[in-house]
């Protein structure tokens, strides 16, 4: 997190990207979703669910990942194991302002039950938790990246990025047990870090990559690169320079590995407000095809609605998610795009098939069916699929949805909706103090391809608090 201030008004203050809903009732509509199969998901007070999808599902039941006492399960990132495709492994923020630990969460069957993971043990020099992601890397080691936030920092406006840091922890038993962290960065601005581990055999498989926004602006990304499997890293080093024109929201990037050294951050460079009251941000990708060592120049990819001013007052926020097919041989980026004032907006998907150099025009991947869609988030699997998971809107109402492209082809079948039953992400059960006074969903929800199946983790509010569920498809 970077700031409190209300973006709307301070221009040049950067703010952490937060999927912040603001007040009032969504005035959007969603056409009808082909669902799931409406299994029933246990209860608060019952036992871990066993569910599995019945032969003539594609989706799986909504399956209860958090069953624990925190009330708020922010921003879950989701990981599956190569080498043991139905482990898989989750970590969230455990609660949404001043985050000071790690939520864990494993499973060893393919998502069908779950239990709490370790506990990330916490730096020595204070908590960390905020901007969670997770990765597994192809020698089958998992990794947590986190940062400390800022907030609280003893030294106030005198230096307020004194108390930012930025850490990385390793597992080698799926997530039961962590390393101690890691130190990337310390002391200077840096928000919304992100980590991708190699998939390739050998050496490769033991790459880990980190990237996060930074600079005087909030406009520029750092990265770092560890050969040994996250025990060290390499001394950050710039691949983004700051940009020359003030912008709303840090640069906060995503970042994807493949194998063959393929690496690709996305990232939002330039987050500027139109009329209508949306966030425009200018979508850039910056790549590298040799693990790393070197980066190309950054790339263009269009513009995103990074936040839609909706009527009420709600405020989706988004940013651009990457991904790269197992093979290496493609590189997919997804970003949410609205005409100003418009009551829908859609996804779009552009791919590059010689390592970032170029980059296809964005083909849109949702229907033209009315609805908000916002938050994508990407997986590839072996069969050239590609599989965009997202939140949509409804009346005030929201659902995980889900499309799947066709194999090698950016050609998307409707949106399949992944919820059982559809949540109310304005649930004052769920609101907060803090943030703008209304509780927010987090940056992302968690996405993996594995064994022939999509393992999707959201946030929802169906338990009377931000809790997260998980489900499995089957293509």
């Amino acid at each position: 997190m970077t700031s409190n201030h209300n973006p709307f008004i301070r221009i040049n203050e950067s703010l952490s990207r937060r999927a912040l809903l603001r007040g009032g009732v969504v005035a959007a509509a969603l056409a009808a979703l082909p669902s799931c199969d409406a299994t029933a998901w246990t209860t608060p007070s019952g036992t871990a669910s066993t569910a599995t999808a019945s032969p003539a599902s594609r989706v799986t039941a909504n399956v209860r990942v958090s069953r624990d006492q925190f009330s708020q399960h922010v921003g879950p990132s989701l990981a599956a194991n190569p080498r043991q495709p139905g482990q898989l492994l989750v970590a969230c923020q455990g609660s949404p302002f001043t985050p000071e630990f790690v939520l864990t969460y494993v499973s060893a069957d393919g998502g069908a039950t779950w239990q709490l993971g370790g506990r990330p043990p916490q730096p020595g020099s204070g908590p960390a938790g905020d901007d969670v992601t997770v990765a597994s890397g192809g020698n089958g080691t998992g990794y947590v990246c986190a940062a400390r936030s800022g907030h609280g920092s003893r030294l106030g406006p005198a230096n307020p990025d004194a108390n930012r840091a930025v850490y990385v922890w390793r597992t080698g038993d799926g997530g039961r047990t962590f390393s101690a962290p890691v130190t990337l960065v310390e002391g200077v601005y840096s928000d919304h870090p992100w980590v991708a581990a190699g998939q390739g055999g050998g050496s490769s498989g033991r790459h880990v990559y980190v990237a996060w926004g930074a600079g005087a602006a909030h406009t520029a990304l750092e990265f770092t690169r560890s050969t040994d499997g996250g025990q060290t890293f390499a001394t950050p080093r710039r691949i983004l320079a700051e940009a020359s024109a003030p912008s709303l929201v840090s640069a906060g990037p995503q970042v994807a590995a493949g194998p063959d050294g393929v690496v690709c951050v996305v990232c939002d460079w330039t987050t500027k407000q139109d009329a209508s009251g949306d966030m425009t941000g200018q979508v850039t990708a910056v790549c590298s095809a040799d693990g790393g060592d070197t980066f190309g120049a950054p790339v263009h990819l269009g513009a995103e609605t990074a936040t839609m001013a909706l009527p009420g007052g709600v405020r989706p926020n988004s940013g651009p998610a990457v991904a790269i097919s197992p093979r290496g041989d493609a590189i997919f980026v997804a970003f949410p795009v609205r005409k100003p004032g418009a009551t829908h907006s859609d996804i779009v998907v552009t791919v590059s098939r010689d390592r970032g150099r170029s980059w296809t025009a964005p083909v849109t991947a949702t229907p033209a069916d009315g609805a908000i869609y916002f938050q994508p988030n990407l997986a590839a699997d072996a069969a050239g699929r590609v599989a965009i998971s997202a939140f949509a809107l409804k009346d005030g109402r929201m659902d995980e949805v889900l499309l799947i492209s066709r194999p090698g082809q950016l050609s998307f079948d409707p949106p399949l909706r992944v919820t059982t039953a559809p949540f109310d992400p304005l649930d004052r059960a769920t609101a907060t103090r803090g943030k703008y006074g209304i509780w927010w969903l987090g940056d992302w929800q968690g996405i993996a391809s594995g064994d022939g199946v999509f393992h999707l983790v959201w946030n929802d509010t169906r338990t009377g608090k931000l809790d997260l569920f998980a489900a499995t498809l089957h293509p």
